[in-house]
């Protein structure tokens, strides 16, 4: 089968497509699934560039990618018939999901095999080509749920401040704030980005011609916002903490963010911890079914363009998801 594979860190130039690696085995508790697209995240380059802590241990070469969509097409020997058709995972059935944090296997591969545990079905009325956006759904909304169910607290009419309103995690930011209560949702992007902002239900700060931190200003007449969801930390987290209402709190995504800035000022600041599980999976297929979670996707490469797919991650301008056709 095909696959991709890094032997060393370092930039995209280090991916490369094998097309004689060996379908993998499922352990007992595992499905074999064929891919047929898989998403891609900020998260994949920083493990192949080396500079994730998930990177530490990594036994190479290793492969890449944490979320897919595909076709479960055998199982486990701890899996039998009605094991499957309880958790609606029967073969033949069409699947999106992600890799645990525990498990370190890639998934830009014609076939997986992948914990059971980690897979939800796709509801059978969306059509195949629709699959690319739920093959970049799981790990920005694994994400989402984490930084606003768990972290944020959002409370009833709190005014929020999301940092990158139309990147993959932004997107589904906006809608779930919205939905825990908050009264207004503001949002920095680019300004030819401002429409899509406000789509989601948000007011767009075109960061590119307008000063955002005046703007933050400007929109809560000097009061600042209760909350702030920054996907973007390096370039935001300091600024942000003056744009803070009183006893306001920030929560920044990137595992390895110093908060102690934050912290030094009496400011609550906490990163969020992805939590998987079905139960969320099936919370995320039903906002993308009922369209609450509008996600975009605003590209699909085949998979043997992987290092391009990296090089515009690694660019930081993405809209909504990039995501792999792997039978192409």
């Amino acid at each position: 089968m095909r696959e991709i594979r890094f032997d060393r860190f370092g930039g995209p130039e280090v991916l490369t497509l094998h097309t004689d690696a060996p379908t993998p085995e499922p352990a007992a508790d595992e499905l074999l699934v064929q891919v047929a697209y898989a998403g891609l995240n900020p998260l994949d380059y920083k493990i192949r560039d080396g500079s994730s802590g998930r990177a530490q241990g990594l036994e190479l070469p290793a492969g890449t990618g944490r979320e897919l969509a595909g076709t479960v097409i055998g199982a486990g020997s701890g899996l039998d018939e009605a094991e499957l058709g309880s958790r609606g995972l029967t073969p033949g059935t069409r699947v999106f999901g992600m890799r645990g944090p525990e498990d370190r296997r890639g998934v830009a591969a014609e076939v997986i095999a992948i914990s059971v545990d980690d897979l939800a079905p796709i509801p059978g009325e969306i059509p195949d080509e629709d699959l690319p956006r739920w093959a970049g759904l799981a790990l920005v909304g694994l994400t989402a749920i984490a930084t606003v169910r768990d972290t944020a607290g959002i409370e009833q009419g709190e005014t929020v401040l999301v940092h990158g309103g139309t990147g993959g995690v932004g997107q589904l930011l906006i809608p779930m704030a919205l939905e825990a209560g908050a009264s207004r949702v503001l949002a920095t992007g680019r300004s030819a980005n401002s429409a899509r902002i406000s789509e989601l239900g948000a007011t767009p700060i075109p960061y590119d011609t307008t000063d955002w931190t005046a703007e933050v200003q400007r929109l809560t007449d000097g009061h600042g916002v209760d909350v702030v969801l920054d996907t973007h930390y390096h370039s935001t987290f300091l600024p942000s903490l003056d744009q803070l209402a009183g006893g306001g709190r920030i929560v920044a995504l990137p595992s390895l963010a110093d908060l102690s800035p934050a912290l030094e000022r009496g400011i609550e600041a906490r990163i969020p911890a992805i939590v998987p599980g079905r139960d969320r999976l099936d919370r995320l297929a039903q906002g993308i079914r009922a369209g609450r979670y509008p996600l975009e996707v605003s590209e699909v490469l085949p998979l043997g363009e992987i290092a391009e797919a990296h090089r515009r991650l690694e660019d930081g301008h993405t809209r909504g998801k990039l995501v792999l056709d792997v039978s192409a």
